[in-house]
């Protein structure tokens, strides 16, 4: 059984997501997260965030437990009760 991750989302991705922001997924790596959201929400999640290569976009940021990680990091494992924040870069100016 895959470890229990608190997972936060913006607003403005979820729009993709039935307008939830908060989940509780059971997934043992952030690629997996990424996955769990897609298997329940439909596969625009997964275009939102990743590239046709399943590369993170560059303009994603995911943090995990205030951690943020490299674009190289999607593998990275979780622990039961590991917080997952994943936000789109804010342009502007």
């Amino acid at each position: 059984m895959s470890p229990k991750v608190k997972v936060t989302v913006t607003a403005v991705l979820a729009n993709y997501l039935g307008g939830q922001r908060d989940f509780i997924i059971e997934a043992d790596s952030v690629r997996a997260v990424i996955e769990e959201l897609a298997k329940k929400y439909g596969s625009e999640i997964r275009r939102r965030l990743l590239d046709d290569e399943g590369r993170l976009r560059r303009y994603i940021n995911i943090y995990v437990n205030d951690r943020g990680l490299s674009h190289q990091e999607l593998d990275t494992k979780l622990q039961e009760g590991d917080e997952v924040l994943i936000l789109p870069a804010v342009s502007g100016g």
